[in-house]
């Protein structure tokens, strides 16, 4: 019986969704018998493991045992992330441009219909902005005004002036959102990625720096923002990545 671990390393929203094609592309066209995430995978939230993994039909469950984990940044011109993460696994189903995959299945909410919803919150990288005017003017400059901003979670975020603020209970709730509204705008986050499993086209702010790998989705539109970063801000990126190789902080 030929079996297929997972262990993701990296544990966000995301990150996870990155490599939620495989199960599927593994039976289908890998011929395994089963596929299993290992449960030294890393979750930021439990709600990431029930959406993405436990709804996933292609999963046979979790296991003790070790996986595999790879990821690189480093993609070809024109490649795409979730093709690159594919074939390094060993797999190709000869289709290129992947979305991510879940299956959950969203209830339309009436009321969200005519909305335009940003979501100012990130973790990871989303490139070298970090200034609410950055993103205030990108929004002034282009005479968008979005009626309702996502409640700031905590972290990081580039809030904007919007005295409307949305939130969910849990992340079926905020699939629930996201392909309800009208429109949806967001950092290069988690936001975005869940956006593309649901098959709902969003716009993806970004600044300066960020890898195209990040990029990955063919149904979103990604903006640049440039950069606003001062010297010093500069200067304290460049000691943090010094420090990242001195002590390198382990999983993600």
């Amino acid at each position: 019986m030929k079996t297929l671990i997972l262990s993701i390393q990296k544990g966000g929203l995301g990150d996870h969704l990155f490599y939620s094609h495989l199960p599927r592309i593994a039976k289908q066209y890998g011929g395994f018998n089963q596929v299993f995430i290992s449960n030294d995978s890393i979750f930021r939230n439990p709600d990431t493991k029930k959406l993405v993994w436990e709804l996933n039909p292609y999963l046979d469950g979790f296991t003790n045992d070790p996986g595999f984990f790879y990821f690189s940044e480093n993609i070809q011109d024109g490649e795409n992330l979730l093709d690159h993460l594919m074939i390094a696994y060993g797999l190709d189903d000869h289709k290129r441009n992947h979305e991510p995959e879940i299956y959950y299945k969203p209830m339309l909410v009436e009321s969200l219909i005519d909305k335009t919803i940003y979501d100012p919150n990130y973790i990871s990288y989303t490139g070298d902005i970090k200034y609410p005017a950055t993103i205030q003017n990108w929004f002034d400059q282009n005479n968008i005004t979005p009626n309702a901003q996502m409640k700031v979670l905590g972290g990081r975020s580039i809030s904007i002036n919007c005295p409307n603020t949305l939130s969910t209970p849990d992340i079926f709730k905020f699939c629930d959102l996201l392909y309800s509204a009208k429109a949806i705008y967001c950092l290069s986050t988690g936001t975005g990625t869940l956006a593309a499993a649901l098959q709902k086209p969003v716009t993806v702010l970004y600044g300066e720096g960020l890898q195209k790998a990040y990029r990955h989705s063919g149904l979103h539109s990604y903006i640049s923002v440039g950069t606003d970063f001062t010297l010093l801000d500069r200067a304290k990126k460049w000691l943090t990545k010094q420090l990242g190789y001195i002590m390198p902080l382990g999983k993600k």
